[in-house]
């Protein structure tokens, strides 16, 4: 079985040059995330072939700080 997870596809804003960086929403995403995955290899996978999907580079993803998702994709 498996969780479906709402995450927010987001890149750095360019603009600010010195931490902290922050990052701008582009787009949006669903993925189900395993329930067995080991190290969670699998879920990074999803998470890199949904954006590729949508023609991002996928760069990590993180827990979103934005109560609407549960993670944050960010991309170049």
């Amino acid at each position: 079985m498996a969780t479906l997870k709402k995450c927010v596809i987001s890149r750095y804003d360019k603009s600010i040059k010195k931490p902290p960086y922050k990052t701008i929403p582009i787009d949006k995403v669903n993925v189900y995330e395993p329930d067995n995955d080991d190290g969670g290899v699998e879920f990074a996978m999803r998470l890199r072939n949904c954006c590729r999907e949508k023609g991002y580079y996928f760069k990590f993803y993180t827990t979103s700080s934005d109560e609407n998702f549960d993670y944050e994709l960010v991309v170049e």
